[in-house]
């Protein structure tokens, strides 16, 4: 499950670097703190999340992050809960693949959002 993750964050970094980072770890990212989702009194405002710990405060914390960022781009997001895991589709049409959690599945839709 961490490479799928992984390899998600690594395509968010690419398509877009001043929300997500690659750090010089393969497993470590940073985030954007935005001051929607979390405050934050450095001037650096960026989180590092860990793609091979997955704990349910990051899981929380990338999921708004990425519902924030949908916001912003006036694209609405909605989850479907089934036994094979949790798609999320933005914007009525970018679907992802079943995850085993809502958060990741939402970065894997606006991954697509990203690319389209």
């Amino acid at each position: 499950m961490s490479a799928t993750y992984q390899q998600l964050l690594y395509k968010w970094a690419t398509l877009a670097p001043d929300e997500c980072q690659a750090t010089e770890r393969n497993y470590r990212f940073k985030l954007r703190i935005l001051p929607q989702v979390e405050e934050c009194f450095y001037s650096n405002p960026w989180r590092y999340i860990n793609s091979e710990d997955l704990t349910l405060r990051q899981l929380n914390f990338l999921m708004l992050t990425i519902i924030n960022h949908c916001a912003a781009r006036h694209s609405t997001i909605s989850f479907t809960f089934t036994e094979l895991g949790t798609t999320a589709v933005i914007s009525n049409g970018l679907k992802s693949q079943p995850q085993f959690h809502q958060a990741i599945a939402a970065l894997d839709a606006y991954i697509q959002l990203l690319e389209f």
